[in-house]
């Protein structure tokens, strides 16, 4: 039996889901249900095998998640038959299982050609790897036009830094053709590790300056001790290159650490201050600071500093900054400008923020109208159509997180609900094996429900007290 891997995160952004046909989805839950219940590998893989017959997309998800680094037979049954499903899954096989990168790269492009936007995504990040940024754009921007959210997250990224990235590519070809001289390799790494965050690849670079104390290699070394989980080591290299250099990079790892072991924000702002620097993520990193010293003009000012550099993560603790200060319009305002650049959190705040307003709405005509009739079923179904317009489209984009919250659009009972929340299941969303309980529960389908409120308790998910009792009697 193949090991069933229950930790979806590390695939979550690897995970294409957009049909909403309804087509296999029966197939896909007794697959499901097979996995989560241990059943024979020939019977679940029969199940797997007839969902993708009938040209169900979700169930590449979830093969992906049981086969593993197992299931490049499934994958082959399917190619030029599935959408481009087939190839996508295949190619992120061969990367797990150090596979040829021609044959990746065109695996991609096939799935691209039949249909699929995301794999536009995954062939820009390969070459972003390859620090190949003009052909890693091209990719982007077909992604982008497609509509593909992290494509158009990553194509402005790349775009807000055309210039350095044209600089990497220019030095990045001396490299490797064995004509850069030691100043421009010095250049070459500082960049890679400041502006790339490879650090490796940055180290591997600047690791002949290391002899010179040079801040960007011995940072760059830091940063790889801590992922051998020598943290203390590390540390004592920021702390040094901070002292002596004032290095504007250790000075937010060290901030950064004050913050989550102590949360001293008096020191972890004077660190800050120390670096002299004007880089968004130290402009970012004190709006945090000041927010939590409850300074907020100061907050606002160093977060609007960041923004104005298009710092995309930033303008999700600036509008979370403005709703907690009750200024909805700006908040508002700068969660649609991030999520147009592509930030997936940017898409949930705003419509989280949109549906709240929506509700607010409603709920101020009632009182005005004196209207205090019995509460309807219908009034727990969320109402805001710009804030359901914006989930679907992260639906298309494959978010789980987004399938779940969509499914509370839909009135009790509706199959909309079974189906977000299978798609979700597919990539093991905890919620959406809550959601599935309660939908059977309400079906009377009592085995169903049962199965899935022990299984989303088992994951962790808090029940309720009266499912509690429900699942145990």
């Amino acid at each position: 039996m193949r090991k069933f891997i229950f930790y979806v995160f590390l695939i979550s952004l690897l995970i294409v889901s957009c049909s909403q046909d309804k087509k296999g989805y029966d197939a896909l839950e007794k697959g499901l249900i097979g996995i989560l219940e241990k059943k024979d590998e020939g019977y679940i893989l029969q199940q797997l095998e007839k969902s993708a017959e009938q040209k169900n997309e979700d169930v590449f998800a979830l093969a992906y998640v049981y086969l593993g680094t197992q299931g490049e037979e499934f994958y082959n049954k399917f190619l030029k038959k599935s959408n481009g499903y087939a190839e996508y899954y295949k190619a992120m096989f061969l990367k797990e299982t150090n596979g040829m990168e021609d044959e990746i790269i065109n695996l991609l492009e096939s799935s691209a050609k039949q249909g699929n936007n995301k794999a536009y995504y995954m062939l820009g990040s390969i070459y972003e790897s390859k620090f190949e940024f003009s052909k890693a754009q091209e990719y982007l921007k077909k992604g982008k036009d497609a509509g593909e959210i992290y494509s158009v997250y990553s194509y402005n990224y790349n775009k807000n830094l055309s210039d350095v990235y044209s600089r990497i590519e220019e030095l990045n070809k001396k490299l490797k053709d064995d004509t850069i001289n030691q100043m421009e390799k010095k250049e070459l790494g500082t960049l890679i590790v400041e502006k790339v965050s490879n650090y490796e690849e940055g180290y591997n670079i600047l690791k002949d300056f290391l002899s010179e104390n040079y801040p960007p290699a011995l940072y760059a070394k830091a940063k790889i001790l801590e992922l051998e989980d020598k943290e203390e080591e590390a540390i004592q290299i920021y702390n040094e290159i901070f002292m002596k250099n004032k290095y504007y990079l250790a000075g937010f790892e060290l901030a950064s650490k004050l913050v989550k072991t102590s949360k001293n924000y008096e020191l972890a702002m004077k660190v800050l201050e120390d670096t002299n620097s004007d880089e968004p993520v130290i402009s970012g990193y004190k709006g945090f600071v000041y927010e939590n010293m409850k300074q907020y003009k100061k907050a606002e000012e160093n977060y609007l500093k960041a923004v104005e550099k298009n710092d995309i993560g930033i303008m999700i603790y600036l509008g979370s900054l403005y709703e907690n200060l009750g200024e909805t319009k700006k908040a508002k305002d700068i969660y649609t400008k991030a999520y147009h650049l592509g930030s997936v959190d940017a898409g949930y705040k705003l419509s989280y923020l949109l549906e709240e307003l929506e509700e607010n709405k409603i709920k101020d005509s009632k009182n005005n109208k004196k209207d205090n009739a019995k509460k309807d079923s219908k009034d727990d179904v969320k109402k805001s159509k710009e804030a359901k317009k914006i989930l679907e489209n992260l639906v298309k984009n494959g978010d789980d997180y987004s399938m779940v919250d969509l499914s509370l659009y839909y009135p009790q009972g509706d199959p909309n609900i079974r189906i977000l929340n299978l798609k979700a299941a597919a990539k093991l969303n905890k919620t959406a094996f809550y959601n599935l309980g309660v939908f059977y529960y309400e079906k009377k389908n009592k085995e169903k429900a049962k199965f899935y409120l022990k299984v989303a308790k088992e994951n962790g998910y808090d029940i309720g007290t009266v499912f509690e009792r429900y699942i145990r009697n």
